[in-house]
Formats: C-alpha cells, sequence, structure tokens
C-alpha cells in the first residue's frame, strides 16, 4: 500500500467554504489522526469523531513546526505532521 506512511500521522484541516459568487460564508478546522486511506482520507479526531477528505494525498502538506491553535473551539495541536486546505464552492441553487 503506497499511501500506508500516512497512516498514524497527525493532520491540521481548514476549511473554507464559498457563496456561488465568492462571499466567504464559513470556515472550520479540526484535527486528527489519519486512520485510512482508500476511497477517502479517514481522520480520526481526539473526541472520536471520523471525518473524510477526497482521497488525494497531494493535498497533505508537511506542516512547519509549531503549536497550532483551532479558532473555534481554542484546542491545540503540537508539531501535527501534515496541513491540508480546502475551499468549497457552493452552487448558485
Amino acid at each position: 500500500m503506497k499511501n500506508k506512511k500516512y497512516i498514524g500521522k497527525t493532520v491540521l484541516v481548514g476549511i473554507s467554504v464559498f457563496s456561488h459568487d465568492n462571499e466567504l460564508l464559513e470556515t472550520y478546522q479540526y484535527f486528527g489522526e489519519i486512520i485510512s486511506i482508500d476511497d477517502v482520507i479517514s481522520i480520526k479526531t481526539d473526541d472520536g469523531e471520523i471525518h473524510t477528505l477526497p482521497p488525494d494525498v497531494k493535498s497533505l502538506k508537511k506542516a512547519p513546526k509549531g503549536i497550532y491553535t483551532l479558532k473555534s473551539n481554542g484546542k491545540q495541536v503540537e508539531n501535527p505532521d501534515f496541513i491540508s486546505r480546502w475551499s468549497i464552492t457552493k452552487s448558485e441553487n
């Protein structure tokens, strides 16, 4: 399995959601351990929730060393292995 090197690593995920006319609607972040990569990248957070991302390992960028604080809840993660940023644009409907 070529993606085995990612399993067990910590990833900090940032997602920005935009309207169809490019207005920022919301942002959110979470971090957790990559538990599998197949049809999706599955991430288990410290509270036991499972989140998924598209199975594109190119989205996993090496994270600079440091302490990252989530804006939404103040949780901190120290020296995550990867950062993954996503933008979602909603349709006009």
